[in-house]
């Protein structure tokens, strides 16, 4: 695998994540690189009054993004 450390994830991609997310706040180094990190990165969300556990906190909105973000996907 050391052939890939540190290289760009190309693949579509999608971020949600949640505001309240202690880790979206320390990790805001990582986030602003994405377009470097991820050049794939199709769509990004934060989710307002959101914490860490996204899926569990708004199910349905995080599969409604999800659904979305998929059906965006070329086939």
């Amino acid at each position: 695998m050391a052939g890939f450390d540190g290289a760009p994830i190309t693949q579509p991609s999608l971020f949600v994540g949640g505001a309240l997310d202690a880790s979206t706040t320390w990790m805001a180094d990582a986030v602003a690189a994405y377009p470097v990190t991820l050049p794939g990165l199709v769509a990004s969300r934060v989710l307002d009054g959101c914490g860490h556990w996204i899926q569990q906190e708004r199910a349905d909105e995080v599969n409604e993004i999800l659904t979305g973000w998929l059906a965006s996907l070329p086939a």
